[in-house]
């Protein structure tokens, strides 16, 4: 990360110009398990809005703007967020493994206590600052230099960019490695499609559609949203090569890997499987 934040300072003094940070995200998504999962998140700051979503997102973008197609085909959908800059409120777009996205849109406000303490890192003055969020307690280390009241996920209210955050479980670790000027003409294809096909719904209903899922892991293929033909096979995302006949006692293990995932980063919001 070293200078690519400290060379865009002098960008920062209004929102006229769309900057990405991108995070190193680790987290333990089952509080059971010693197993840490690595990813990248962009933060796409604009003048009228943010989006925080997973990087595999931009790189199927970058390809297909090259190729006319994906880089692969049944890339890995995850879920997103997007916050309009006069708004207050959250568009959560949120994939539970079906085939449909679902949107819910909520208020994520934290009561931020900022400490005297500082700290240099990468030519960047960090100062730190605890909140309460979603069930964990958090520290995170922002720089006014970057005069942006955001950071990872729906984290906000600071005088400046979350450069790093982490619970303090060590469940979930946030920090920025890399910014990157966002050229005029990115189209965000991925993003917008499955924007388009979301389904409005609230937490109540989430929930209910995530118990449903887990009583029936394949109803999306069992009820006839997805046809999958005699003779022929799928393939789940971790992979696995299932024909139609094998669907059924495949599920139980569908229910294990549901129910793996039972640290979400707001654990006030997790899903309490039979």
């Amino acid at each position: 990360m070293k200078k690519l934040l400290f060379l865009l300072l002098g960008t920062f003094t209004c929102f006229a110009q769309s900057n990405r940070f991108v995070y190193d995200v680790v987290s333990k998504k089952d509080s059971t398990s010693k197993n840490l999962i690595k990813e990248n998140f962009n933060l796409d700051i604009s003048k009228d809005e943010m989006k925080y979503y997973n990087r595999i997102y931009y790189i199927n973008d970058s390809i297909f703007a090259t190729k006319n197609q994906y880089g692969f085909k049944g890339y890995k959908q995850t879920s997103f967020l997007i916050k309009k800059n006069n708004s207050n409120e959250y568009q959560n777009y949120e994939y539970i493994g079906d085939v449909n996205f679902y949107k819910i849109d909520e208020k994520a406000e934290q009561n931020w206590k900022i400490t005297d303490s500082i700290k240099i890192a990468d030519e960047l003055h960090l100062q730190k600052a605890t909140t309460q969020f979603g069930g964990r307690s958090w520290v995170a280390w922002f720089s006014k230099d970057i005069p942006i009241p955001y950071g990872p996920y729906k984290f906000n209210g600071l005088p400046g960019l979350i450069v790093e955050l982490y619970d303090t479980k060590e469940d979930y670790h946030f920090k920025v490695i890399k910014s990157e000027k966002i050229v005029e003409d990115y189209k965000q294809v991925s993003l917008e499609n499955s924007i388009s096909r979301a389904i409005p719904v609230n937490q109540a209903k989430l929930d209910k559609l995530k118990l449903e899922l887990y009583d029936s892991p394949f109803k999306y293929i069992m009820n006839g949203r997805l046809v999958l033909p005699e003779g022929k096979k799928l393939q789940l995302e971790d992979g696995t090569i299932l024909t139609k006949e094998q669907l059924k006692p495949a599920e139980a293990n569908e229910r294990k890997k549901i129910k793996s995932f039972n640290n979400p980063i707001e654990l006030d919001k997790a899903v309490k499987y039979p």
